[in-house]
């Protein structure tokens, strides 16, 4: 089994993008002063990256939704081998034009614009202007995590909706469409925040206040970890890591 091996030098994990940008590109110099191991990140969507666990072809996938749910999506089954080592919390935002004067919204009503059924903020106390969704592609564990917690797995996304492809697009597209809508990593939304502050840039989004949407942020392996695995999530779980992610 793959993550039974130790990999020399470039050591290669796959998955989700919010790992990859929050957690393992902005330490990648310091895991491998602490563990000797060069980084490569392949930001493929959870989804995918368990799939090529799955397949044998990484020694551990990142993850930014529940495992189940991933498994579910990819119609893959679970096994029992399946070893889930969480590294923190992440919530998601609920982003939207910083034009718009909505402040707060519920989970139904989060669902219903997600979802294309409100076509038009005026039918909620916004201006007269359309509702565009903005979300990420179908491997995405945000878009997962929003599906299933806000819309309840019962409806899907409006036909209509935007497709992107990296999170930075996402909040750009709202950025520029007083009408849009979307939902990225609090992290994300934060690290956009402090950017523009530091630079003296506008402030083109905003946060939408409603109910906590919250998702781990793990890495997955098949069986045990190896030991390339093993040191890399035994220094990602230290105080001194964790103070370091975005």
């Amino acid at each position: 089994m793959l993550s039974g091996q130790s990999i020399a030098a470039e050591f290669t994990l796959s998955g989700s993008t919010t790992v990859q940008s929050r957690i393992l590109e902005p330490l990648a110099a310091d895991i491998k002063q602490a563990t000797g191991l060069d980084i490569k990140v392949e930001g493929v969507g959870s989804g995918n990256g368990v799939k090529r666990l799955v397949a044998g072809e990484v020694p551990a996938a990142i993850i930014s939704s529940p495992l189940e749910g991933i498994l579910k999506a990819q119609g893959l089954p679970e096994d029992g081998t399946y070893q889930i080592h969480v590294l923190a919390e992440d919530e998601i935002s609920p982003i939207v034009n910083a034009k718009n004067p909505i402040e707060e919204l519920d989970w139904d009503q989060l669902r219903d614009l997600y979802a294309g059924v409100i076509k038009n903020w005026k039918d909620i106390g916004g201006p007269d202007r359309k509702v565009q969704v903005v979300t990420s592609h179908s491997e995405s564990a945000t878009r997962e995590v929003v599906w299933e917690q806000v819309m309840g797995k019962k409806v899907d996304y409006a036909r209509s909706a935007k497709i992107v492809y990296a999170t930075k697009k996402e909040m750009v597209m709202v950025a520029e469409n007083a009408g849009a809508i979307g939902a990225v990593s609090a992290g994300f939304v934060q690290a956009y925040f402090d950017e523009a502050k530091r630079d003296g840039d506008p402030i083109e989004i905003k946060v939408i206040r409603s109910k906590k949407i919250a998702r781990p942020l793990a890495i997955v392996t098949k069986g045990d970890p190896g030991p390339d695995t093993a040191k890399l999530i035994a220094f990602l779980r230290t105080d001194a890591a964790r103070k370091k992610f975005k």
